[in-house]
């Protein structure tokens, strides 16, 4: 079950990064270690990204039209 995340990065009313995350489970999902293991990566790339300044519309994982535009 490996969930495509999406997440706008803005900033936030003090100016700090936020990421408004889309397409995560809802209560009482049932997942694997490898759902959460693949899940976390992708959290984790989300949270690298919003401290680096990305802007805009991501996808999580990236697709190839995406990461061949940065």
């Amino acid at each position: 079950m490996t969930t495509q995340l999406t997440a706008q990065h803005i900033a936030g009313r003090n100016g700090q990064p936020v990421a408004v995350v889309n397409g995560l489970p809802g209560l009482d999902a049932q997942m694997t270690p490898t759902d959460l293991l693949v899940m976390a990566r992708q959290l984790r790339q989300m949270a690298i990204d919003s401290q680096s300044g990305v802007r805009g519309m991501r996808r999580y994982p990236e697709d190839e039209v995406q990461s061949n535009e940065n």
